[in-house]
């Protein structure tokens, strides 16, 4: 047996070197790349192609994605990088070990056109040393790129002025010329690199295409990547230095500092009106530089963390006499506020970012940096390019950063990030670190005194005064519906959830698994799904109407995601819903599409069950010829996609068409392929009338948008008594987490009128029905506090709800007055 075990191995390894397992990468889908390529192959000489790789984009890269958003890299930033198969043997590897006397060669194009790119090659692991992360010498970037007429250059790492040589003359064999080849210098007298078998890294960042889908065409063209031996080591390069970023005629924005602090205290006053705190008083945090050099931190065995040579870093409690970076903590009671210059506007620097990085320590070591980084951050990009300054506030709960925006007077802030628990744990660490790139007088970093630093403001409303008015609260609720009896069950009740996709279902549930009552029984779901007829949708094809059978019958046994009418039809007991207001429904639903269809290894190793099951769904999706996207990676021109795309045979996951009010009415014995799906004999607008029976008929009726009161309702009518937590005059009301499947929060405030307006008009049927649960929940909610002499709508998150669903026809006749 073992020899069996011995010969195979032996025949697995034989057939790799022949390709036969893992083949050589791709070819270069560049034309002239390739041929280029191809000649150089034939003109090396005496070096020796000792294997071959690519450029890759890093959540390309098998195994490699899971790291793509740790060591504080940029959340906004497309990165590639050259791999190499791992020890020459094995998959492609973006960290290789390199001898002083072989090069690393690229072949490659100009990256179309973007804000800011640039290659930067770091010393990334050392064995004595662990994580080193140091940059070997300055960027090449988009500013100082040699390069062909065409674009075409190469970019060629070595320690050898030898090894150098030999590959230039290869390379002008080939037809590039000198001009057009681009040298790191590798410190071969630094550190002991080469002695010390360290590993090296090559990153591409790229900094916004100008048009995206030569950018996407661009991030998969495999330009290929040599690992080349020479003879000999030969002459070694003398040690690199980094530019000098002082410069005459570079600008400055010292003058800026008057109009930065009446900015500064325009923005605590706007703040302080909106939460109601007095804030004038409040003192900022001046962000400091974090003068990190990789070759400084090679030469004393220090830790960068990816420094970029075209960047200057600046973060709070950065102290020049000291090696300790104090870190943040943000309550739920806190909001940050963060103030920084358009350096843009001010041609400092062409690109910048304000990025949220974690820990969970409270300090860090400026020389052995260990921190993460965060989804979270704000760009350039997303900065009004006509303003100086720029202001942004992050929160822990989204009804602060809603209420920073609940009127409509002007503000000088101009966004708000949610901080949520699965990006930074309310028991970590966290900061913020403003990256400022590129000088475009210099083609280096910006120069530290050319910069003003960014300022930070921690508002902590339990610890600050009221402000000196009363606060705006909101008027009297002139329609708010009388009360309505509720169905109360005796604690043994068991609840069937007619699960409607993407309205909390899976917070309910992971709520309920930790309370003694209601259970949660899916026999009603199991004996809808059971139950059902082959569907007899005739314009589908085979395939579409068997895959999707298959997967109704599969979703709504197992997860309860069914027909409304097939489930309240299976059982008598106590059944309940919930229902979302129709933008952050189709948005949200959107949104975990564009992602399943833009998936990364992280978030596929992070939740196997829920890739496995958007792999069927992208299965039925092929069968039916209808897809939940528009297979753009750029999430608002996606929708704007789909929005353009509706007219098929049948629609998988109709998001954009009433898809409430579908569940609500569909049936499988109607005919109908189940609430996933929408074929063309149903209609687009379903009947409101029937929606709101079926709406009626469930006992228990929640919001996502009202989640918590929603469940103080369900705890109340499954048991027939409050959770303490239950009550406005309570020290804190009750808060629950929410599961979000690992997808990122968006609200309609990031996208433009029109496609609002186009997102209302297919949910017309669907923003009625959100209507009439609003008003049975408020009812039902009376009817609890007149039973139990409990308050709770008066600590109802009136001006959040409000915000976001003002746009609801007959809601509101003006702010916070419910029509009746």
């Amino acid at each position: 047996m073992k020899r069996l075990l011995l010969w195979a191995s032996l025949g697995a390894l034989l057939s790799y070197w022949a390709g036969l397992v893992l083949p050589a990468p791709p070819p270069c889908s560049d034309p002239a790349v390739r041929t280029l390529a191809g000649r150089f192959e034939s003109a090396l000489g005496s070096l020796t192609l000792s294997c071959r790789g690519q450029m890759l984009r890093d959540r390309d890269t098998f195994f490699w994605s899971l790291f793509t958003d740790h060591f504080g890299s940029n959340p906004n930033t497309p990165y590639m990088w050259l791999a190499l198969p791992a020890f020459g043997l094995f998959l492609p590897s973006p960290m290789w070990h390199m001898k002083r006397q072989d090069a690393v060669v690229l072949i490659a194009r100009r990256p179309p056109s973007v804000e800011y790119f640039s290659f930067t090659s770091f010393a990334l692991w050392v064995p004595r040393r662990g994580l080193q992360f140091s940059s070997l010498g300055d960027s090449v970037n988009n500013l100082n790129l040699q390069q062909t007429e065409e674009g075409l250059f190469a970019h060629v790492l070595t320690a050898s002025q030898t090894t150098y040589n030999l590959v230039e003359e290869a390379l002008v064999k080939s037809g590039l010329p000198k001009t057009a080849i681009n040298l790191l210098k590798m410190p071969s007298d630094v550190g002991n690199l080469f002695d010390d078998w360290t590993h090296f890294e090559t990153v591409l960042r790229l900094f916004r295409f100008e048009n995206q889908t030569e950018g996407d065409a661009y991030l998969h063209s495999h330009y290929p990547v040599y690992y080349l031996r020479a003879p000999e080591v030969g002459e070694l390069f003398a040690s690199n230095v980094y530019k000098d970023r002082k410069h005459p005629d570079s600008p400055h924005e010292r003058g800026l500092q008057g109009d930065f602090k009446r900015h500064n205290q325009q923005l605590l006053k706007d703040v302080g009106e909106a939460l109601d705190r007095e804030l004038s008083e409040l003192s900022a945090v001046s962000f400091a530089p974090l003068m990190i050099q990789g070759l400084e931190c090679l030469r004393h065995d220090t830790q960068c963390l990816g420094d970029c040579p075209d960047a200057a870093y600046y973060g709070p409690f950065i102290r020049e006499e000291s090696d300790v970076i104090d870190m943040l903590t943000l309550s739920e009671d806190e909001v940050h506020l963060v103030s920084v210059v358009n350096h843009r506007r001010s041609n400092v620097s062409v690109y910048g970012s304000l990025a949220v990085l974690k820990s969970s320590k409270p300090t860090l070591s400026k020389t052995r940096m260990n921190i993460r980084a965060t989804s979270l951050g704000v760009t350039s990009f997303d900065f009004r390019p006509e303003e100086p300054f720029v202001s942004w506030a992050f929160a822990r709960r989204p009804e602060l950063c809603e209420e920073l925006f609940t009127t409509e007077k002007t503000t000088v802030l101009h966004g708000c990030s949610v901080v949520q628990e699965d990006q930074v744990h309310p028991e970590s660490f966290l900061t913020y670190c403003e990256r400022i790139y590129l000088n475009p007088v210099t083609g280096t970093g910006p120069h530290w005194d050319d910069l003003l630093p960014a300022q930070l403001y921690q508002v902590k409303l339990s610890s600050l005064d009221r402000g000196a008015s009363p606060r705006r609260s909101p008027p009297g609720i002139r329609g708010l519906p009388a009360a309505s009896p509720v169905a109360t069950f005796n604690g043994s009740m068991p609840m069937h959830f007619t699960h409607i996709v993407k309205t909390g279902g899976e917070s309910l549930e992971l709520h309920l698994a930790t309370q003694p009552s209601p259970l949660l029984r899916y026999s009603a779901c199991r004996a809808a799904a059971a139950a059902a007829e082959a569907p007899t949708a005739p314009a589908a094809p085979f395939g579409c109407r068997a895959a999707a059978r298959t997967v109704s019958a599969a979703l709504c046994g197992l997860n309860c995601e069914c027909c409304a009418k097939d489930v309240l039809r299976s059982s008598t007991g106590f059944h309940g819903t919930v229902l979302r207001s129709p933008r952050a429904h189709a948005l949200s639903i959107f949104s975990q599409c564009h992602v399943a269809h833009q998936n990364s290894w992280r978030r596929i190793v992070e939740d196997v069950p829920q890739y496995l099951a958007e792999g069927i769904l992208r299965g039925t999706e092929y069968a039916c010829g209808s897809y939940c996207t528009s297979f753009q990676p750029d999430w608002e021109a996606d929708l704007k996609g789909m929005l353009a795309k509706q007219d098929v045979d049948v629609q998988v996951i109709p998001f954009l068409h009433n898809m409430q009010s579908h569940v609500l009415t569909c049936s499988n014995s109607a005919g109908s392929l189940g609430q996933h799906f929408r074929h063309r004999q149903e209609p687009l607008e379903p009947s409101l009338e029937e929606a709101n029976r079926t709406l009626h008929e469930f006992d228990w009726v929640g919001l996502t948008d009202l989640y918590e009161h929603s469940m103080c309702l369900l705890h109340y009518q499954a048991n027939g008594s409050l959770p303490a937590a239950c009550d406005c005059d309570a020290p804190r009301f009750l808060r629950l987490p929410r599961f979000t499947h690992g997808v990122v929060r968006r609200g309609a405030d990031q996208l433009p009128q029109e496609v609002l307006d186009q997102i209302d008009a297919y949910t017309a049927v669907d923003a009625q029905l959100f209507a009439s649960a609003v008003r049975l929940l408020l009812g039902r909610l009376r009817h609890l506090e007149q039973i139990t002499q409990r308050p709770l709508l008066k600590c109802l998150p009136w001006r959040r709800l409000w915000q976001s669903t003002r746009y609801v026809p007959g809601l509101w006749h003006g702010p916070y007055e419910l029509s009746s």
